[in-house]
């Protein structure tokens, strides 16, 4: 009798950042189990300080992660939170730089981090220049 590996299933990054006009959202794209429970983050863009790619963030702070993510965010030390953390899309992470907000820095995961990182960060730019020409 032979055993048959099952196939690796392809890791999927569910969350998407988004610029929509004068404001960048934060949600779940496929949504199912508690992820049906995710609200839909807006920030206005003259909030938005920036954003980086950080996949080594949720191994540092991966004791709080563990023992103590439950509810809505997951909140391992002051001004950071967690955006629908899954450990083992860590890879994929990018802090997005806020003020004036609940939070200084929030975490989540995407598909494309340089991608997004580019995105938010031109759209900053193109942002902060625009307020400064009116």
């Amino acid at each position: 009798m032979s055993v048959m590996a099952a196939p690796a299933k392809a890791i999927e990054v569910v969350n998407t950042v988004e610029i929509r006009g004068e404001k960048l959202l934060v949600n779940v794209n496929k949504r199912h189990g508690s992820s049906m429970f995710k609200p839909t983050l807006t920030y206005p863009l003259d909030h938005v300080l920036g954003a980086e790619a950080d996949p080594d963030i949720e191994r540092k702070l991966w004791k709080a992660w563990v023992f103590g993510c439950y509810g809505e965010y997951c909140t391992p030390e002051p001004g950071v939170r967690f955006y629908n953390p899954r450990h083992f899309c860590a890879h994929k992470a990018i802090v997005i730089r806020l003020r004036e907000e609940s939070c200084q820095r929030l975490v989540v995961e995407v598909e494309d981090p340089e991608g997004v990182v580019e995105r938010v960060n031109r759209a900053v730019g193109a942002s902060a220049g625009a307020a400064t020409h009116t």
